[in-house]
């Protein structure tokens, strides 16, 4: 008997001792009574069971730590929660640990509290960190009785849920809190909101609409929302479905970031090189975001987000344009002398919100003395036709409209300050150091003061007729010349009118003009010389009057009105990159639909590839280069865009090649204009080149910025082997099923360490030897993009970078 109860007792013994071994060697759990300590914060951390996620100390800054979870494998440690964003503990005896009493208590060096849970902690077991991110506290019987997930910080994580308490504030470079707020807000609606002490207002759904327009519900008091492990934002308000990943699908690590620019983001992470590609955006155009360039800033498109300061003003922080603009000289109510004060007119634009009144049908000057009669008033806009009047208190939200708008500010500054001579700092928003421009460049027509006109008494005069008279005839005299000048001259004035500012209201000339049928008739010698023909139309040379030699598009099956095509062509218009044909302008006549864009010297580069005639051979340094600037053109259409532009036909008739053979993508934006079902393209519901066309086209699945990617793919293999992909495979009559055997060939040639084989793949015709190393990149891009699976294929901004790599 006493021997089986010690074997019962020894075996007992084992049974505990194994149990303590499995729990020390548990990365997800930190016990009851046990820390994590800074002073070993590289190797003392959580990890959950799969390693997605990890949790410990984050050195923010030199001997400065967060008590923080990130993704194990995304470069740089990215951040999802952060217990102590605000109050960073210091380098030496700070410690997160869960006391006796189930509290997680973060102090500092000096015994300090900078951070605790807060919940009912009674039974603890221990905390962990789970496969979803989520650190829990845990009691005895399984229970949570507290969660990171209910207190985000700037990051909601899929499968965790957006609640009616829950809300996201940005951290700024400098980790402080940011001036925005994503949460549900009183109306029951997601939203996206613009927090400062003076203002706090929703610019996302469009306030300018209302939430039935912006599809959402508004009396829903479900108020909850998912991010779920396909990529697909719901919510309970929403009416129109959902917000979806770009490459929705399972499997793939994601985040819901509210980043310090206000803008609501989804990230997807390349698990391959720990780099995130934004796969969802809110707000597809910046300037919408409020407050985006601080107070009194205003922002504009050049062509990227571009912050300015208005006249009279000047930038507060030259680091900083949250902070905005100040004005160059204050005026107050204790001296306030409204004939000492004028106004300044900037067209096309809006500071959004902070209206005294809201006045309707009102005359200008009615509207004009009730903001000059307060001194309180800062400006105010004005709408002609609807004379609609808005006394502003305070200017935040500035935005300049790039095309003409019924949206004018008139801004109240003192007579005394000269807007003509000040300098206005201007900054890109993306950029780190801020630029100084004269506003002297100004133009008149941007910049229009209205002093203020002064009554004067009298009785009337005995010759009152008389010189009525004289000013009668002086009118008729002056208004009949101007009507003549208007007619002899309007031809010179046209191409010179502004659409929008930029430094300070510097002014900006759109080079996008609109042609008449009967000029491009003139331009292209009755379109005499005919430069190419493809599914879009056919392109003509053209010289134009400055002597500019341009290629004139006849596009053919466009399906839009012509207010509608003219609209499209005004967004392509504005769109400029180095590595795209620019767009000069556009003609829209009855049947006519034609485009008028640069010329590019030395044609495509199916010319040069397949069928030059002239024996212009691009050697290896040319054919990597036209490799990366092909990619960077579409970076730039897929993911820094006003507006987010597929191309849809990616091919190298395409690419065009100027003197310099630097590539510049032509036809793109084009894919909204040309009709399905046209005569000249291949396949009737499949807009692209047959060969170069993404699997997804033909099986139905939305379409996806991923299918230039795949077609990208296809011209890397041209490029590198100066031969179609067609050509390249024998034995089978479907290119599609060509291709597939092709890449899966090269996916297992590299693999290998053999490197021969390269020497074959690549044209016959370059000298050798060639960059290998190069080589190899590059067709291990083009394995990569040519993936059947979308959401494995790279985004063209992962393509830029390992391209800049391999070139340095």
């Amino acid at each position: 008997m006493a021997s089986s109860i010690a074997t019962l007792f020894a075996t007992a013994s084992i049974l505990s001792f194994f149990a303590l071994i499995s729990r020390a060697e548990s990365r997800d759990i930190l016990s009851l009574g046990s820390s994590l300590r800074v002073e070993s914060y590289q190797t003392n951390i959580l990890q959950s069971s799969d390693g997605t996620f990890s949790s410990g100390f984050y050195e923010v800054y030199t001997n400065a730590f967060m008590f923080s979870i990130w993704y194990s494998k995304a470069a740089n440690k990215t951040i999802v929660w952060s217990a102590n964003p605000d109050r960073p503990v210091h380098a030496r005896r700070s410690a997160i640990t869960l006391q006796k009493d189930g509290n997680m208590v973060l102090k500092d060096y000096d015994g300090t509290v900078m951070w605790q849970a807060d919940g009912n902690f009674t039974d603890v077991r221990h905390a962990q960190l789970l496969n979803t991110g989520n650190l829990v506290i845990k009691d005895t019987r399984g229970n949570t009785v507290w969660q990171s997930f209910d207190s985000p910080t700037d990051t909601f994580l899929p499968t965790q849920h957006i609640t009616a308490t829950t809300k996201l504030v940005p951290t700024t470079q400098s980790h402080s809190r940011g001036n925005y707020i994503f949460r549900f807000s009183d109306l029951l609606a997601l939203s996206l909101i613009y927090d400062v002490p003076e203002v706090s207002d929703i610019y996302w759904p469009d306030p300018d609409q209302t939430l039935y327009q912006d599809g959402r519900n508004q009396y829903n008091s479900t108020r909850l929302g998912i991010l779920d492990s396909s990529g697909i934002l719901a919510s309970s308000d929403f009416a129109d479905g959902q917000l979806v990943a770009s490459d929705a699908g399972p499997n793939i690590n994601r985040r819901l970031t509210l980043d310090p620019d206000g803008n609501l983001r989804m990230y997807s992470l390349n698990d391959l090189d720990g780099s995130w590609s934004v796969s969802m955006v809110a707000m597809s155009q910046p300037c919408n975001i409020h407050g985006l360039c601080g107070t009194n800033g205003i922002c504009h498109y050049s062509p990227k987000p571009t912050c300015s300061c208005p006249p009279g003003y000047v930038i507060r922080n030259p680091g900083n344009w949250t902070e905005g603009c100040m004005a160059i000289i204050n005026t107050t109510c204790d001296h306030y002398d409204k004939k000492s004060m004028k106004f300044v007119k900037l067209p096309n634009t809006d500071f959004w919100g902070s209206d005294q009144q809201h006045l309707l049908s009102v005359s200008f000057q009615a509207c004009r003395n009730i903001c000059i009669s307060d001194c309180t008033c800062k400006g105010f806009q004005y709408q002609e036709g609807t004379g609609s009047c808005y006394p502003k208190a305070h200017l935040f939200s500035g935005r300049t409209y790039p095309t003409q708008d019924v949206r004018t500010i008139y801004l109240k500054l003192p007579i005394r300050v000269n807007v003509s001579g000040a300098i206005i700092p201007h900054s890109n928003l993306f950029d780190s150091v801020a630029r100084h421009l004269d506003c002297d460049q100004m133009n008149k027509s941007i910049r229009e003061p209205f002093p203020d006109v002064h009554k004067t008494g009298g009785g009337e005069s005995k010759w009152f007729y008389f010189y009525g008279f004289i000013a009668a005839f002086f009118v008729v005299e002056v208004s009949f010349i101007s009507f003549a000048w208007f007619f002899v001259l309007r031809r010179e004035l046209r191409p010179s009118e502004l659409w929008a500012a930029e430094e300070g209201y510097k002014v900006m000339t759109s080079n996008f003009r609109r042609y008449s049928y009967r000029e491009l008739v003139k331009v292209t010698k009755k379109f005499k010389v005919e430069l190419g023909r493809g599914g879009s139309g056919t392109v003509y040379k053209g010289v134009l009057e400055d002597d500019r030699q341009v290629a004139v598009k006849k596009l053919e099956n466009v399906r839009q009105g012509k207010e509608e095509f003219q609209a499209e062509l005004s967004i392509i218009g504005r769109i400029n990159h180095m590595n795209l044909v620019r767009i000069w302008g556009v003609c829209s006549e009855g049947s006519h639909r034609l485009l008028v864009s640069e010329y590019v010297e030395n044609g495509s580069l199916a010319n040069i590839l397949f069928n030059d005639k002239n024996n212009t051979l691009l050697d290896w340094k040319g054919r990597f280069n036209i490799a990366l600037g092909v990619a960077k053109g579409l970076a730039y259409l897929h993911h820094e865009c006003m507006e987010w532009v597929i191309h849809c036909d990616v091919k190298p008739e395409n690419i065009l090649l100027d003197e310099n053979f630097e590539p510049k993508i032509t036809d793109f934006g084009l894919a909204k204009l040309l009709n399905r079902g046209g005569p000249n393209q291949n396949v009737s519901h499949i807009r692209g080149t047959l060969g170069y066309i993404a699997p997804e086209w033909v099986s139905g699945l939305p379409i996806t910025a991923k299918v230039d990617v795949y077609s990208y793919g296809v011209v890397l293999l041209e490029l590198l082997s100066g031969t179609r992909v067609s050509e390249l495979v024998e034995g089978s009559d479907e290119v599609h099923n060509m291709l597939r055997k092709l890449v899966r060939m090269l996916s297992d040639k590299l693999e290998g360490d053999e490197q021969s084989w390269i020497d074959g793949f690549v044209d016959s015709k370059l000298d050798r030897p060639f960059n290998y190393a190069q080589a190899r990149t590059l067709i291990k891009l083009a394995v990569s993009c040519l993936e059947e699976d979308r959401s494995k294929r790279p985004t063209m901004e992962y393509v830029v970078q390992t391209l800049l790599v391999a070139d340095d």
